[in-house]
């Protein structure tokens, strides 16, 4: 089936419910996509179901259920299970249910969100060794450990992640922090403006001193490493000069958060490098405006901020679109926006303080040659940096050189440190190496789905 809408949102979390919802209130015909069968995203996860009340204080599930009521209420249509595998200005192809489907739209809005930063690690291969997020789906999906546990990285996701752990009573046998202190003072300065937030930073401040007070925290972690035959059965690592070893067949890691980039590299969107992140993130203006005509961008899959924040960002995307398809006049839109404007402006100075403590440590990416880096192709540290060296200035030719990249994943779990790798070897920075070019599908697709997806279908009702 070919559908026709006025916008088409990519993503049901909070950046995405907002704007399909905000775009929908206007009179417009929205078809919201996502590949998970509820809405809500990660942040909200599980909302609209009984499992989603495991983890979530009440706020916050309040928070997700007026955001999914409003969709609702909207009249915009929703298809849970759409995965997206791809998009340009005008044309969306998704599977579902087995078929795939073209839709197209006046706009776009993407809401993708963002990702934890992969960090390869001797052992990271290991059954037994996860990441936080997907630590975190399982939990508010039910599937609790037995434990003992061990959370490794500097992120935010760890104390929330450990908090949620001692709540469903499983033991955590250690926390190994591998932030940098010092760069972690250099965050001072931007604490005042945290305080603009205060429930929010008293939130955070409370995670952190009910794990530290369990004495369970080690700092200046380095050399981590998971060891096992078959699975991981003891964490081994380095601090205070020692190394120290922790029995244990659970091993949750999380470096940071990034923008999820795969679509809007797929859609040819203009990239800026953060320099303090190390990361890539699509270019956007305040309404979520992007270099190509027909595309805004909504969430933390522009700039990561937290769910709150992406909510805010979803409302600007969707007036934004209606601006721009002449329902509102840019006095009505810019009167409607300014509420989430200006509490967006309030969100981001305070949770500014967050993306320079959790800043990533110098020398995170400086493995042995013989730490598997790409999963899919089983290519390693040594592999990329022989590549460098023989002449591979881009991260592209390292992909085609050693095959990096290559896999099932199109390089999400590699490519951050293929590029670190491969930059640090030229003694160059990693912005300078380029990121991996995108190709479509950028989901598995079966053959038979790509050969023959529909090509006719009807419009997509306006709300009423």
């Amino acid at each position: 089936m070919n559908q026709r809408c006025d916008v088409l949102v990519i993503g049901a979390g909070p950046a995405g419910l907002s704007a399909a919802a905000a775009a929908a209130e206007q009179g417009l015909a929205v078809l919201l996509l996502d590949d998970q069968p509820l809405p809500g995203g990660q942040f909200h996860r599980n909302v609209g179901h009984e499992r989603g009340e495991i983890l979530q204080d009440a706020s916050e599930r309040e928070q997700g259920l007026r955001l999914v009521a409003r969709m609702e209420r909207s009249g915009a249509e929703w298809l849970p299970g759409s995965a997206v595998w791809f998009a340009e200005p005008g044309r969306v192809i998704y599977s579902r249910k087995g078929g795939s489907t073209e839709a197209r739209a006046r706009g776009i809005i993407a809401a993708t969100g963002a990702m934890e930063r992969p960090v390869p690690f001797r052992g990271w291969t290991l059954p037994g060794v996860m990441g936080a997020g997907g630590a975190d789906i399982l939990l508010r999906s039910g599937v609790i450990p037995s434990g003992p546990v061990v959370l490794a990285g500097n992120g935010p996701l760890l104390p929330l992640l450990g908090c949620h752990l001692f709540r469903l009573g499983v033991p955590i046998a250690g926390l190994l922090d591998t932030g940098s202190m010092g760069l972690r003072l250099s965050a001072l300065p931007f604490l005042p403006a945290a305080l603009l937030d205060l429930p929010y930073l008293g939130k955070g401040l409370g995670m952190a001193w009910r794990l530290w007070r369990k004495r369970l925290t080690t700092f200046g972690v380095t050399r981590l490493s998971a060891e096992g035959a078959e699975k991981v059965e003891e964490v081994r690592f380095t601090a205070d000069g020692k190394e120290h070893r922790i029995s244990t067949d659970l091993l949750i890691t999380h470096e940071g958060i990034i923008p999820r980039t795969h679509l809007s590299r797929l859609m040819g969107l203009r990239h800026v490098w953060d320099s303090r992140q190390r990361c890539w993130h699509p270019f956007c203006d305040e309404n979520g405006g992007t270099s190509l005509e027909g595309i805004l961008l909504a969430g933390d899959g522009a700039s990561v901020d937290g769910g709150e924040a992406s909510a805010r960002k979803g409302e600007l995307a969707g007036i934004e679109a209606a601006r721009r398809m002449g329902v509102l006049s840019s006095g009505q839109a810019e009167t409607l926006s300014q509420p989430a404007r200006t509490e967006l402006r309030c969100l981001r100075r305070a949770r500014n303080w967050l993306s320079h403590f959790f800043v990533p440590r110098t020398g995170l990416f400086d493995m042995e040659d013989d730490v598997v880096v790409c999963r899919c192709e089983n290519i390693t540290a040594g592999q990329i940096r022989q590549a460098a060296s023989e002449g591979c200035f881009d991260v592209n030719d390292v992909k085609l050189r050693t095959r990096s990249g290559m896999g099932q994943c199109q390089g999400r779990m590699c490519g951050t440190a293929a590029a670190e790798i491969a930059a640090a070897r030229l003694g160059i920075s990693p912005d300078r190496i380029n990121a991996l070019s995108i190709r479509p599908p950028i989901r598995p697709v079966n053959v038979e789905e790509l050969c023959f997806y529909s090509e006719e279908g009807d419009m997509v009702s306006r709300p009423v």
